[in-house]
């Protein structure tokens, strides 16, 4: 959505600059491409659960960036074979621009002020989105790239927080539990470049001028930052009894019977 408010802000001006209706499609386009790109997702059966496999495959922790509003989530339908919809893990209000953070993972990471930073500004310690006060990292769960290793990464302060991975990971899982009667599951990896949480920030914090005010007006009017998939994948459940052995729809003794008879 960046590029579409700075074109809409400079207003006549954009296209003397380069910023035509046809460079900005371009533009955003390799955006998305790059963003498909740059992960890959397996789904697994493991007993009850859906086991959501994401795998780093770009040269750089899983989302990247500038990290406050940047962000990435799983988001999981689950049908049954009438395709009703029975349960939605992950879900997010296109129109309020609102996620649902507490039924699914979220990868980011996320910034503080450590407490002598905080007193001296006169400001709450712990997660705060001041960038330029900024001073620890309070958590970070982004998914390593190939090569990966705790101490390396560690040594130029870029590893975990509060998240564990291994040397050499650089994929995650996450387990959903099957709702009863669920027959097919669909799968999302979203990507957000800024939340409702930061723009809001940046509208209400900022007092000097208007240009808060502006951003978020700019954040509006084009699609709030509408979350990009990543990627997308369909699995089937097989709940089918395994004590059904003579596949009648039913567990009883016929089925008592199969067995010792087999």
């Amino acid at each position: 959505w960046v590029l579409d408010a700075v074109a809409q802000q400079m207003g006549d001006d954009a296209e003397f600059y380069g910023l035509t209706p046809e460079r900005l499609n371009a533009a955003n386009a390799r955006t998305e491409q790059m963003l498909r790109d740059a992960s890959d997702m397996e789904l697994s059966i493991d007993g009850s659960s859906l086991v959501v496999r994401v795998i780093n495959q770009s040269g750089h922790s899983l989302p990247t960036g500038y990290p406050e509003g940047r962000r990435m989530w799983i988001n999981v339908k689950f049908f049954d074979d009438s395709g009703a919809l029975l349960r939605e893990d992950g879900g997010y209000d296109f129109v309020d621009a609102v996620l649902d953070d507490s039924s699914t993972k979220v990868y980011e990471k996320l910034m503080g002020m450590a407490p002598d930073v905080a007193s001296a500004v006169n400001l709450p310690a712990g997660k705060s989105l001041h960038l330029v006060l900024n001073n620890e990292v309070v958590s970070d769960n982004r998914i390593p790239p190939r090569g990966f290793t705790n101490a390396a990464f560690e040594a130029f302060g870029g590893g975990p927080v509060a998240y564990t991975y291994a040397d050499g990971q650089y994929w995650d899982d996450t387990n959903f539990t099957i709702p009863e009667g669920a027959t097919s599951a669909v799968a999302t990896l979203y990507f957000q470049t800024s939340s409702r949480e930061y723009m809001e920030f940046l509208r209400d914090t900022n007092v000097t001028d208007d240009f808060g005010q502006t951003a978020y007006d700019l954040w509006v009017a084009n699609g709030k930052s509408a979350p990009v998939a990543m990627d997308t994948m369909t699995i089937d459940i097989d709940v089918s009894d395994p004590c059904d052995i003579n596949g009648d729809g039913s567990t009883n003794g016929a089925d008592l019977g199969a067995l010792l008879s087999s």
